[in-house]
């Protein structure tokens, strides 16, 4: 007998409507399958964070996000502020699913079933901003901040890969710098950036390895910002940052720390988990927050 109890949160909206698409199978699989397991449709954004704190004292023995990264870092949220050590598992079912790609969960939602009944809860590190919010892949800011910007805002049939390149390409022509300093334990660094990267995960963006030195349970946080380049060279530079191999460029300055400062007089554009993120502040703080989360994996 499968003594597992599952509460599922699903965002509909996800991936611009594919999680919609996917539901109907994915819920034929789950019923074929006889597993035991109760569901929310979220209806409004940070609605999945009070679902989950709600769900941990419901007798259910597993959390599902069914959506995107975005909906992944709400459920996470939810947990990891009631203190629930509750295993978080993920039914991918959105646009970028960066954080899936880094923890080995099939992208196919069906395959993905397979962990609801076999797979093994896998204590991970939470980046946080302090005071506000926590991530479970990365915060951006700059360019792919605004690429995850105008993916949202394109036509909701047409997300995926080859819409982040698209964007990525758009604003590799078009993005304007700006001006951070970074400070920490025994180190301060003043850059004009395109991008800054402070991340948990290998991926952002839908793929790109922007932080190819990350691990989920190290400890760190990592911290990848790329310099200004000329319009022409950022063309060249975009396949490097897609393949991880962008860290041997001098323009490009990467650490690995447990906190960081971030501090800028200019307006910065971010993201979150890959959703569009209001910036507490001027000057904030990022810090690590070891195993703050058990995610079901292979």
């Amino acid at each position: 007998m499968n003594a597992r109890k599952h509460f599922l949160i699903v965002n509909l909206i996800a991936g611009g409507g594919r999680c919609k698409q996917e539901f109907p199978r994915i819920k034929a699989e789950l019923d074929r399958r006889g597993l035991d397991y109760d569901l929310h449709f979220t209806n409004e954004p940070l609605e999945a964070v009070d679902v989950a704190q709600m769900v941990t004292e419901a007798g259910f023995t597993h959390v599902v996000a069914m959506g995107g990264d975005g909906t992944v870092n709400e459920v996470a949220n939810g947990l990891v502020k009631v203190g629930s050590t509750l295993p978080l598992a993920v039914i991918p079912a959105g646009t970028g699913n960066d954080f899936v790609r880094m923890m080995g969960i099939p992208t196919d939602p069906i395959r993905s079933i397979d962990l609801l009944e076999s797979g093994t809860p896998r204590p991970v590190d939470l980046g946080y901003v302090v005071g506000d919010r926590y991530f479970v892949n990365g915060l951006g800011i700059g360019i792919d901040a605004q690429v995850a910007r105008d993916v949202l805002r394109m036509n909701p049939r047409f997300r995926g890969t080859a819409t982040y390149l698209y964007a990525a390409l758009k604003e590799v022509l078009h993005f304007k710098a700006f001006p951070v300093t970074l400070s920490g334990d025994g180190f301060e660094e003043t850059h004009t950036l395109i991008s800054l990267g402070i991340t948990n995960g290998k991926f952002a963006g839908g793929g790109f390895k922007l932080a190819p030195r990350a691990a989920v349970d190290d400890g760190l946080i990592d911290i990848a910002a790329i310099e200004d380049f000329p319009i022409a060279e950022r063309l060249i530079r975009l396949p490097q940052a897609r393949k991880g191999t962008h860290l041997r460029l001098s323009k490009v300055h990467y650490r690995q720390e447990r906190t960081v400062t971030v501090a800028s007089p200019a307006r910065l554009i971010a993201h979150i988990d890959g959703e569009v993120y209001r910036l507490p502040g001027e000057s904030f703080e990022v810090e690590v927050a070891p195993k703050a989360l058990r995610v079901t994996t292979p």
